[in-house]
């Protein structure tokens, strides 16, 4: 299926829970998680402290998901990537995801 199918279907990702529990966040990796029925762009960084951020990339709403490899958050519907931080690393995006308490 190309991609113009593919942005419709990324987009409704958000509004489905995440089955994903925070406590099975390995140090150096991160994941869509639910805290307190919120879906949470979580990291778990080398001093096992976490970085919480919005799932929601900021170019036009899609979810972003973990890439293990490149240790970077990327959003499936137009290429964004953001930093383990939330900082963004490669555009369409221009904003960073929003940081959450």
């Amino acid at each position: 299926m190309g991609t113009i199918f593919n942005y419709p279907l990324n987009l409704l990702k958000k509004f489905r829970k995440s089955n994903i529990s925070a406590d099975i966040v390995n140090v150096g990796e991160g994941a869509v998680v639910n805290i307190n029925g919120k879906k949470v762009a979580m990291y778990r960084a080398s001093n096992n402290e976490t970085i919480n951020l919005s799932a929601v990339c900021t170019h036009l709403g899609c979810e972003v998901g973990w890439n293990n490899t490149d240790k970077t958050w990327d959003c499936p519907c137009h290429g964004a990537r953001f930093k383990s931080d939330g900082t963004v690393k490669q555009g369409p995006a221009t904003n960073s995801l929003q940081k959450l308490s």
